[in-house]
């Protein structure tokens, strides 16, 4: 059985909502005052979809050893995510989870799988194979120099209430990883849709069949919404401030 599945003949209702390009911090703020609209019941599951602008980010788990040569003109968060360093940066799709775990059976492990499950699944579309790696996170594919990561997963859970995500490189510039070990791996191991398929790769494309997958692994209906639908609240719970 896949992890978190229901009854698919009575799914759950989800919002998905697709914000373009934002910054990380704008984002991230966004997130904080999501994730206590969702644990009072005032939203339901969400998907938030966006591309950020070139940004390095530290999880919990960044060792200083993998910041060596980081390249200094790109901007620095650190985050609640588990995780090592990773770089987000245009070309690449990083969709937000704000999920209530605590009806998903409070299984953070299982909800990780999940979420490799459903970039495993899109990917299918575009006849390429995708696996996971034991011992580490994240989507790989096999290729004759070796397995190549295309899919980063950091996540992080507040009172059983889900935030952070997934970033998968559609046709990210690669050499962006350069100036890091992403996740603490060797910045050579990082591949992209593009790279793999020799394709462009249309995002919105993309996206929907991202949030297909999402709808079948987390059987949750996911309807459309724009950020005007819920940015009063966002604005209450950051105290007024600008969405």
């Amino acid at each position: 059985m896949i992890p978190f599945e229901r009854d698919k003949k009575d799914p759950c209702n989800g919002w998905v909502i697709d914000v373009g390009v934002r910054s990380y911090e704008e984002t991230h703020a966004w997130q904080q005052s999501l994730v206590s609209l969702r644990k009072r019941g005032l939203i339901r599951d969400l998907l938030v979809i966006v591309e950020h602008p070139p940004v390095i980010t530290l999880g919990r788990q960044t060792h200083a050893e993998n910041l060596a040569h980081v390249d200094p003109s790109l901007p620095q968060f650190k985050v609640e995510r588990g995780g090592d360093v990773t770089y987000h940066g245009p070309g690449q799709l990083v969709c937000y989870q704000i999920f209530d775990l605590d009806a998903r059976g409070r299984d953070l492990h299982s909800y990780m799988r999940s979420l490799e499950q459903v970039v495993i699944d899109t990917l299918k579309h575009y006849d390429v194979v995708a696996k996971r790696v034991k011992g580490l996170t994240g989507v790989w594919v096999e290729t004759p120099d070796g397995d190549r990561k295309i899919t980063s997963i950091g996540v992080a859970a507040k009172q059983w209430i889900s935030y952070h995500g997934i970033a998968v490189n559609l046709e990210t510039d690669l050499r962006k990883f350069s100036s890091i070990n992403p996740c603490g791996l060797q910045p050579d191991v990082m591949t992209s849709l593009a790279e793999l398929t020799g394709q462009p790769v249309d995002r919105r494309e993309f996206s929907d069949k991202l949030v297909r997958a999402f709808s079948e692994v987390f059987a949750t209906d996911f309807t459309p919404v724009s950020l005007e639908h819920i940015a009063e609240d966002i604005k209450s719970e950051e105290g007024g401030g600008h969405v």
